[in-house]
């Protein structure tokens, strides 16, 4: 048998019938990312939440996954923070008492006998406080990652349930009423 040789050439114009994707970077390790390097939110808590995702534009990266899990489970968070300016020392998540469902206030009270959380009732004294509310608070160091934070917060969140969504509004003449005491107890 014989086997003709042939002769292929590759011209300009020519393409090969392969491409070879782009190079991959080098595998690198990326730091740490700790508390301190976490920049503080300076925006008002008062920007309308309609998604998961929106959290990520008023809540500090230590605090994000636990709030969107309480937000997956329709538990109203009303503030949280945790960065390296102003709260080094603490991760917090302050959640809204007055709309959890039956089985989450029992799962809240139970938390705070076990000293896990704190319970704020409503008062007049703070006009902040126009809701009995769930102060989660959790230890921090500025050196300590984010991800470690992170995990002591979802392990506390993740003992609620998924609840139906509760809307608990305050009726203005009663928030006036509420400012008015404040005003006339100082």
């Amino acid at each position: 048998m014989n086997f003709g040789k042939k002769k292929f050439t590759i011209t300009k114009k020519q393409t090969p019938a392969f491409t070879i994707g782009r190079k991959k970077p080098a595998f690198t390790i990326k730091p740490v990312k700790k508390i301190k390097d976490v920049p503080a939110f300076h925006q008002g808590t008062d920007i309308p939440i309609q998604t998961r995702d929106d959290l990520k534009e008023i809540v500090e990266e230590p605090c994000l996954k636990a709030c969107q899990n309480l937000f997956d489970m329709n538990i109203r968070t009303l503030d949280s923070g945790c960065n390296g300016e102003n709260c080094s020392d603490c991760a917090y998540i302050i959640i809204n008492y007055d709309t959890l469902d039956t089985r989450n206030k029992q799962i809240a009270d139970n938390m705070v006998r076990q000293n896990t959380v704190e319970f704020i009732p409503k008062s007049d004294v703070c006009i902040r406080n126009y809701f009995n509310q769930i102060f989660i608070k959790v230890p921090a160091s500025p050196e300590e990652s984010v991800r470690s934070v992170e995990q002591k917060l979802l392990n506390i969140t993740q003992q609620f349930v998924p609840q139906r969504k509760i809307v608990k509004t305050m009726n203005p003449a009663e928030i006036i009423a509420m400012h008015m005491r404040a005003q006339n107890s100082k």
